[in-house]
């Protein structure tokens, strides 16, 4: 079993969370179940700098692989 890091954004401003728009952009999501994790803490960074006007959480979870 391989355990990977994974990265989530969270809004500051209404706690939403990003997630991709299944068009090259990005929206928000009022549930973490729904959001779209990063797979560096630096491209979750630049989301945060581009779409949350540089003031948002990021948090580390991790993702089980089989």
């Amino acid at each position: 079993m391989q355990i990977s890091p994974r990265y989530y954004v969270q809004s500051t401003d209404d706690y939403t969370f990003l997630r991709a728009d299944g068009e090259g952009g990005v929206d928000f999501t009022p549930l973490v179940i729904n959001a779209t994790p990063f797979a560096t803490p630096e491209a979750a960074v630049d989301a945060v700098h581009d779409h949350c006007g540089g003031e948002a959480v990021v948090f580390r979870c991790y993702q089980l692989k089989g």
